[in-house]
């Protein structure tokens, strides 16, 4: 039998393009003590009754219980091993379905002896039962996975890697950014320097999941990339020791020439990144800005109750930023409740892309809907719902779609994504010139409404009063959390 596991339940919005973070190792393993927990069809079956009980949309059981054989048939495939696995017939009662998945189970754990566990299988089968559903907010996490998401969460060091996100552009890898206060950084990489091998393997043919697990690894070891670097005649090689690695919400903040500030927002998980931002934007209005460019390239979401700070600190009161259908159909409109940090008449451009996504994408989609930027870059990810995570019997997780989510305004971006206003992308020829053009665009667009705009008055420090308290009742946490 599985052993009954308290549910650990959080929500966020999670997008689904998550290979921009380099390095996925957790930094610790499960402490000696505690055996891990042999999986079997228990956990599987574990997975479907939270499925049943918790997503958004009504389920049947034999559709997912198909859906699971068929993933332990891609595994028994993939290992070479041959059984015969036949589907459930549609119309078997849901106990008898689950005591035949049982017997199929059996059949392909006695097939695999010695070159598949019973864990690969179930979690297999549980991932061949999320795939059915085609579901950006419904899959399945390891428990290794898990653990680094929930180190994200807390801002514990959360991978053991060198601190680069990756950018990958028709079989090229490139570093996009370079972690703050990395090993990355501080061995000299940069961004645009394009990866052409790591140690003694060259990275042609290689896609950017297997160029992560190159480069990640214990702490105190060495990795060497050789890069080709925008400007120089030869390949540079530059050896790193990986470290742990936290990843900051928000990756810079600065005020350039003529008081255009930059703030590159590169998560919105963790509590306190909406009131980072906000701190990050007084002072930036206390150094002179006058406009500012949001940079949330790469963005993969978040919590909402942060994306709803976000989004008080950029817009005026009352106004409708999301659309919450539960399970039932019930539909909330949460709005902004507090006086935005940044006044309504200073110019403000977001740059987005196809690493846009979900909390990332509502956030540029609210301030698109009420005009209050100008969107540059390319169309986002279209992976805008909410999930909750259920930790299960051997700590692994299973994420479930808990809420369909539109705009204020009520536009679904599920499958869409939000379309820019000024279309840029970012090729080959801008990446091995080192040239972002998509930041040049967002410059050159806020320069253009100062000058229209000069004369107007500057940012008083009294917009940005002291942040209040969410209310309860418009935080998604709040509601679904058991914390």
């Amino acid at each position: 039998m599985t052993r009954r596991h308290p549910l650990s339940i959080a929500v966020w919005l999670l997008g689904a393009v998550l290979v921009a973070a380099v390095p996925v190792v957790p930094l610790q393993a499960p402490p000696a003590a505690a055996a891990p927990v042999q999986a079997d069809a228990g956990l599987v079956l574990q997975a479907l009754a939270l499925l049943r009980q918790h997503y958004v949309d009504r389920l049947e059981v034999v559709p997912l219980l198909n859906g699971g054989i068929g993933g332990m048939r891609a595994a028994l495939v993939a290992a070479g091993i041959g059984v015969d696995l036949p589907d459930l017939p549609a119309d078997l009662p849901d106990a008898q379905a689950q005591a035949a998945f049982r017997a199929r189970f059996d059949a392909a754990a006695e097939a695999a002896s010695g070159r598949l566990t019973r864990t690969a299988l179930a979690h297999a089968a549980i991932r061949g039962m999320t795939a059915v559903l085609a579901d950006s907010h419904t899959g399945f996490m390891p428990p290794e996975e898990y653990e680094r998401l929930r180190a994200q969460a807390s801002r514990q060091a959360q991978f053991s890697g060198i601190g680069v996100v990756l950018l990958a552009r028709e079989g090229r890898v490139y570093i996009r950014d370079v972690i703050p206060g990395g090993p990355a950084e501080g061995a000299g990489l940069r961004p645009f320097d394009r990866v052409v091998r790591i140690d003694a393997v060259p990275t042609a043919g290689l896609d950017i999941t297997q160029v992560s697990g190159m480069i990640r690894g214990p702490a105190g070891t060495t990795v060497t990339l050789v890069v080709e670097r925008p400007g120089a005649a030869e390949p540079t090689a530059v050896s790193v020791v990986r470290a742990p690695i936290r990843v900051p919400p928000v990756f810079d903040a600065r005020v350039l020439d003529d008081g255009v500030g930059y703030l590159k927002l590169h998560s919105l998980f963790a509590d306190g990144v909406g009131r980072e931002v906000r701190q990050r934007l007084e002072r930036l209005l206390a150094s002179g800005l006058r406009a500012l460019v949001l940079d949330v390239r790469g963005n993969t979401g978040g919590y909402v109750h942060e994306l709803l700070l976000v989004l008080n600190a950029l817009l005026p009161p009352g106004v409708p930023v999301l659309q919450e259908t539960r399970r039932g159909g019930a539909t909330q409109v949460v709005r902004t409740w507090a006086a935005p940090v940044l006044p309504g008449h200073v110019p403000l451009v977001v740059l987005v892309d196809e690493g846009t996504a979900s909390a990332a994408e509502l956030l540029a989609a609210a301030l698109q809907e009420h005009e209050r930027a100008t969107l540059v870059g390319e169309r986002t990810s279209g992976t805008v719902d909410a999930g909750a995570t259920f930790e299960l019997a051997d700590g692994s997780a299973l994420l479930i779609t808990v809420r369909r989510l539109a705009t204020g305004r009520g536009r679904r971006l599920e499958g869409v994504g939000v379309t820019p206003h000024v279309a840029v992308a970012l090729g080959l020829a801008e990446l091995d010139q080192g040239r972002d053009s998509q930041l040049e665009r967002a410059l050159q667009l806020v320069r253009q409404r100062l000058r229209a705009a000069r004369g107007a008055p500057c940012c008083p420090r009294a917009a940005a009063g002291p942040l209040p308290v969410v209310p309860r009742a418009a935080t998604g946490q709040a509601v679904l959390s058991s914390r």
